[in-house]
């Protein structure tokens, strides 16, 4: 196999590429050799004019970009083909020590892992500049800056409701109520100056005004009432990063995926990414694992109990999905499942708007609430081995039955050791 394979470079020059440089090759004859510099296309043009000059008049390459400098010197280009190319790795540190680039194997040996180090590092780094994996990280700390953010807020309602319990009931948004106390204070504090300007009716102030003034809440001192605004101007705080940190997911999703932005919003696009691992990965998947991304505990209680396994995951937050009955929400997920697909596709290999998809989406879903406007008839499920309560062995306790006597001849096993039960 290998002399069929060496006969087979023999027949034409090969540019073969090491990490310490150029070579020009003849089966394992080497013709010429270049070392490595900054400019790969320098090193491809030497070794061209090297080969002109001897009279060769075709060659083969390595990779494409090698082939258009070869073509741009005249030269007939073919590609290396698997089996050859293999062939030349096999040889690669004998090839580099005799083509001079190395004094000997120690050497070459040194040279082809500090090139495999550097072009690790440089695939590390050209996967960190990714757009795709910076907006996972984006959509991932909005979630996480909304949990944050709920957890202050409401424990500031709560914690200014001993004080004013009766405004919670009049304002609902825990943000804007940490804005209010951020401004205003202690109960004592809420005149109408003070409330004119942030939105609210003139019914609506004095309302505030007279429920200040008979509440039942207790007093607080100065420095309690410091802390609960300290508290309160974190929240508002948070807030405002998390609006920040919204633009920027829905900016960057428009920019990198505008299809799947179109079909599934921004936010459970960008979820849909973060769970997938990048935009390659989820360009990648059926739309079967799309509309059960987000829900992999229950799908693998599913498969190991037997239960009905989950209709929707992240895609239960979407409009179309979680205001629709419950006997249309798995179909319309499976609907939008399939638009995401063909637009994560899309947005990854070919980079262009598809407007066409909301519109066809749009028709299904349509289409889904006509003809399933009414639930189906229930059917009763299949009874499972686990709902099965009779004793597996005769009669007795499940799974194991009752102790019997030893017969006449026959040890009684109970009080003997477990090691030597076996006897």
């Amino acid at each position: 196999m290998t002399e069929r394979r060496a006969n087979s470079l023999s027949e034409e020059p090969v540019l073969y590429e090491t990490e310490a440089g150029l070579v020009l090759l003849q089966g394992m004859k080497v013709l010429a050799a270049e070392r490595k510099g900054q400019v790969r296309a320098q090193g491809i043009v030497k070794i061209g004019e090297r080969a002109r000059a001897d009279g060769m008049e075709s060659i083969k390459a390595m990779d494409a970009t090698a082939s258009q400098e070869l073509k741009r010197l005249g030269f007939s280009v073919s590609l290396l083909t698997e089996p050859e190319l293999e062939e030349l790795n096999s040889q690669k540190i004998a090839i580099i020590v005799r083509s001079g680039l190395a004094a000997d194997d120690q050497e070459a040996l040194d040279i082809v892992r500090q090139g495999a180090l550097q072009a690790a590092e440089q695939k590390i780094s050209t996967e960190s500049s990714r757009e795709d994996l910076q907006l996972v990280h984006g959509i991932q700390a909005l979630d996480e800056l909304d949990r944050f953010l709920n957890i202050t807020s409401e424990r500031v309602a709560e914690w200014y409701s001993l004080h004013f319990p009766e405004l919670l009931q009049m304002i609902g948004d825990n943000v804007a109520l940490s804005k209010l106390i951020i401004e205003t204070g202690s109960r004592d504090q809420f005149t109408e100056r003070k409330l004119e300007g942030k939105g609210f009716s003139e019914k609506k102030i004095e309302a505030i005004i007279l429920a200040a003034e008979r509440s039942k809440g207790g007093t607080v001192t100065e420095r309690d009432i410091n802390r609960v605004v300290g508290l309160a101007q974190i929240a508002v705080a948070v807030a405002a990063d998390r609006d920040k940190l919204a633009e920027y997911v829905e900016s960057t999703m428009k920019r990198i995926a505008p299809n799947t932005t179109n079909v599934a919003g921004p936010s459970i696009g960008a979820r849909l990414i973060a769970k997938a691992g990048g935009l390659d990965r989820l360009a990648r998947l059926p739309a079967s694992t799309i509309q059960v991304l987000g829900a992999e505990k229950a799908l693998f209680r599913s498969l190991r109990t037997g239960a009905r396994p989950p209709k929707h995951g992240i895609l239960f937050q979407h409009d179309a999905v979680h205001t629709a009955p419950k006997w249309q929400r798995g179909k319309i997920a499976r609907a939008l499942a399939n638009k995401i697909a063909i637009a994560a596709r899309i947005d990854f290999y070919r980079g262009e708007k598809e407007d066409s998809l909301t519109g066809t989406l749009e028709r299904r879903l349509d289409e889904i609430r006509v003809k399933y406007k009414e639930p189906k008839e229930s059917v009763a499920p299949k009874r499972s081995f686990r709902d099965d309560k009779r004793p597996r062995y005769g009669k007795g306790r499940k799974g194991r039955g009752f102790y019997k006597e030893p017969r006449s001849g026959q040890q009684d096993v109970r009080r003997r050791p477990y090691q030597n039960r076996r006897d």
